[in-house]
């Protein structure tokens, strides 16, 4: 008995340790705080998701995507946005997204290009980099990969909106068509549906390389609920 203990224990002591998920914080360039949970993937070929949630959410709206990107060996960095769970400073400032103007929801999309810069930092490539967005964190991930410095490899668009406050998905389309996009939204979140279909055919007008992907029910992360949501995201990412 003491031997098969003893064996155990060199056994767990000698396995490879897992990634676990850690919280991390980086800084905007325009001096926000942002809040991120992070799992750095099984290998550097491995993609790594930037989750950016939707309006009044946090971080936690993207478990079920966390668990299915663990299995499946890939990384993610999903944010608290600005003025949101503990993202709440930005310039020494409280910040809270209940008295953002247009102005400041065009400044979120700058907590996206902080998060790909730490990615970047921390050995991910821009090859390896996916931003996923959920409603106006759709849009706000179609401006960062527009106008930021690090272009992603792909881009998950769920729920997108031709307009959120002021942030217009079409404005924003990749120029490159190395950039492939997925478009995801439910019939019954009619609003979404319609915009994710315009946009998709903006795209495709583009000669830009977009799927379109039927959520089954829902708004955003919400569609997750929709058991065969996850797995087709999954699986198109395998077949960037």
């Amino acid at each position: 008995m003491r031997k098969a203990f003893a064996a155990i224990l060199l056994l767990l002591y000698c396995a490879p340790a897992r990634a676990q998920q850690k919280t991390v914080r980086f800084n905007t360039r325009d001096g926000c705080r942002i809040e991120a949970a992070y799992l750095a993937p099984a290998s550097s070929g491995a993609f790594v998701f930037i989750n950016t949630h939707g309006l009044g959410s946090a971080k936690y709206e993207w478990g079920p995507l966390q668990d299915a990107l663990k299995k499946r060996g890939y990384g993610y960095l999903s944010l608290d946005m600005r003025g949101h769970g503990q993202s709440k400073t930005c310039g020494g400032k409280t910040a809270d997204y209940k008295t953002f103007t247009k102005a400041d929801w065009s400044k979120v999309s700058l907590d996206i290009e902080a998060a790909a810069a730490f990615l970047k930092k921390n050995g991910t490539a821009p090859g390896r980099i996916i931003f996923c967005g959920a409603s106006i964190g759709a849009n706000l991930s179609l401006k960062a990969a527009a106008e930021g410095r690090i272009k992603p490899r792909a881009l998950v668009l769920l729920s997108p909106g031709l307009d959120y406050a002021g942030v217009r998905a079409g404005d924003f389309l990749p120029d490159s068509k190395q950039v492939k996009l997925l478009i995801s939204a439910a019939a019954d979140d009619t609003y979404a549906w319609r915009s994710g279909g315009q946009l998709t055919q903006q795209a495709r007008g583009k000669d830009l390389p977009a799927a379109f992907l039927d959520g089954g029910s829902g708004h955003g992360a919400n569609m997750f609920t929709t058991p065969a949501t996850i797995p087709a995201i999954l699986a198109w990412a395998a077949g960037l």
